[in-house]
């Protein structure tokens, strides 16, 4: 086989003459050789794998039964009190019934703390990152009896500080707010900005986004995921941190099956931003929103909710 380089030799039979280049000349074939090698040499593209760590996916509330009818293991996403036995969870939110202001002043020996120091000595024993969120929602109306955004700020560090007191290298601290947040206007209370603990405390910035439809706060308004969590992800960025989807869900209709197909490539396109995703896998929560039932039922969700979790290049549990 004739190649480029064969071309270029002198041809056999006539001894060819023999010239020394010139400094044109040695400035050309010094070019030559760098073209060369550089078609020699293989370029290595980055494949999803590569390009980015998968993200954790996984289910708030009936996992287990979530996992069975994907047929896909996933990672679940737990909730609970300081005063409780810590969940074995990929994601920990965790709160106590102390104010903000309690918990931010709560002193060694206090009930308060040794419950914290509970948590984080028992984290530390374990393999593997943990998510752990304190007191998620905080601007929302139902936490407005624990204190300020000032106090939660205080109450946030204080957690931190404390996990960190202890030794704590396997936990990444998530900041939860509501998807609106995100989006308020810089007017609103419930501004994201307003609740933000700082970058020094802050590893990972969640959102609770949901698509509302005709039930609960929906207005008639069908919302993909895109748009509901786009805001999150680019407060993120502007931070320097990983972006999380702590609870997202659809109000059930026939085009929820799609709205997830629709979901798992907006979390594909979006894999280097983000760190995890949790389906909201329950019914209605309050008293508010009885006729919201974020549960998958039918047969085509539990087949499109399981081929994000077999998407094995950008998603683990």
């Amino acid at each position: 086989m004739t190649t480029t380089l064969d071309a270029a030799r002198p041809a056999r039979g006539r001894r060819a003459r023999v010239r020394r280049p010139g400094p044109l000349s040695r400035r050309a074939l010094s070019a030559w050789s760098v073209l060369a090698l550089a078609v020699a040499t293989p370029v290595v593209i980055a494949t999803p794998a590569q390009a980015a760590t998968p993200m954790y996916l996984g289910a708030v509330g009936e996992v287990q039964a979530l996992s069975a009818r994907t047929g896909e293991q996933l990672a679940t996403h737990a909730y609970a009190q300081f005063s409780s036995k810590v969940p074995n969870a990929r994601m920990i939110t965790v709160r106590t019934s102390a104010s903000w202001r309690q918990v931010a002043a709560a002193a060694p020996g206090s009930a308060v703390h040794e419950d914290i120091v509970r948590w984080a000595d028992t984290i530390k024993s374990r393999p593997g990152p943990v998510l752990v969120a304190y007191h998620h929602e905080p601007e929302a109306s139902g936490s407005s009896r624990y204190g300020t955004a000032a106090e939660y700020i205080s109450a946030y560090r204080k957690v931190v500080s404390v996990f960190r007191s202890r030794g704590v290298t396997n936990v990444q601290f998530t900041w939860q707010m509501t998807a609106y947040s995100f989006r308020a206007p810089a007017g609103d209370a419930r501004a994201a900005a307003r609740w933000y603990p700082g970058d020094g405390y802050v590893d990972v910035v969640a959102a609770d986004a949901y698509n509302w439809s005709d039930c609960g706060h929906g207005n008639d308004v069908w919302r993909e995921l895109s748009w509901l969590a786009d805001p999150a992800l680019a407060f993120a960025k502007a931070h320097g941190k990983r972006a999380a989807l702590a609870e997202f869900a659809s109000d059930p209709d026939p085009r929820r099956e799609q709205w997830l197909r629709n979901a798992h490539q907006y979390l594909a396109a979006n894999q280097s931003a983000l760190t995890a995703a949790f389906y909201f896998n329950r019914g209605p929560t309050n008293s508010a929103n009885q006729d919201c039932s974020w549960t998958l039922t039918t047969a085509a969700e539990f087949d499109a909710y399981g081929d994000i979790a077999r998407d094995r290049s950008r998603f683990r549990t």
